[in-house]
């Protein structure tokens, strides 16, 4: 997460969701939290995003924040039947996105849809949802992991309160490291409010020039004086490979093959590995 925009958060969030289950064999759900749905989209064709939402018996993360929807009436009895979308499956709200077969990993995905728009400007207090449906159904995964949007909305609040573990991404920027203690004030803020506990995995240099400007180098440099191992050693340069990745659905360390930015994210893979020790 990050209350900056094009920082990255999408970017990192796929990409070490699919190192996790190809490089590692490990069974990791994305939940896309995003109205936007950046990350579905990532991960997803258009043809089998909508193939799904155009499923009645298949549901996205609005349907988590909002299990209810309304059912026929029974003139005779004169009352209506609602559909519980809290009993459905996890299968159903999901879409399959890697499988290397028995004990080799998978990567699964919760999508989103713009529809969480609707659930923003209403008043449901449904921020501890996802937290209890993740608890219930997503049981048998080493990892879940959920792309934030970047705004301080009721989905942040939600992802916080499911979490035990946040991940910043930091374009090297002054205008991105000066939102950083606000962020963290926030967090620590709300988390503290609502009697909730998440710790830091550490902050993620991304989106870094190839030819560093010397203002980058030295925001890079003071940040790491200032927070010494909390900033991650491996980081994510700026690239096409990246940007075109998004069109085929795939990582960049899939795309582009021992390229510098696959190279890249298989090191924030690990080291994200070894900080969480899964």
């Amino acid at each position: 997460m990050n209350m900056k925009g094009g920082v990255g958060k999408t970017t990192l969030a796929v990409n070490v969701a699919h190192g996790l289950a190809r490089l590692y064999r490990k069974n990791v759900l994305i939940i896309d939290a995003d109205p936007q749905f950046n990350a579905t989209q990532y991960l997803l064709g258009t043809d089998a995003y909508l193939k799904h939402i155009r499923d009645p018996n298949k549901g996205t993360l609005r349907d988590i924040f909002v299990p209810k929807r309304p059912g026929p009436i029974d003139t005779v009895a004169g009352s209506s039947r609602g559909t519980n979308r809290t009993k459905m499956p996890l299968s159903s709200v999901t879409c399959a996105i890697y499988n290397g077969g028995p004990g080799k990993g998978k990567l699964d995905l919760i999508p989103s849809t713009l529809q969480l728009m609707d659930i923003e400007t209403s008043r449901r207090q449904t921020e501890g949802k996802l937290k209890a449906y993740i608890a219930e159904k997503a049981k048998g995964y080493d990892y879940v992991i959920i792309d934030c949007p970047p705004t301080i909305s009721i989905f942040t609040q939600a992802a916080i309160l499911a979490s035990d573990k946040y991940l910043v991404p930091i374009k090297p920027d002054p205008l991105s490291i000066i939102g950083l203690p606000l962020l963290e004030r926030w967090l620590e803020d709300y988390a503290d409010d609502a009697g909730a506990s998440v710790e830091s995995v550490g902050l993620v240099y991304t989106m870094v020039r190839g030819n560093t400007p010397p203002a980058m180098v030295e925001v890079m440099r003071d940040l790491r004086q200032e927070r010494g191992d909390e900033v991650f050693d491996a980081y994510l340069s700026e690239s096409v490979n990246v940007s075109s990745s998004v069109d085929y659905q795939q990582p960049v360390f899939i795309y582009k093959r021992n390229s510098k930015t696959g190279n890249e994210i298989e090191a924030i893979t690990k080291e994200f590995l070894d900080r969480t020790g899964v």
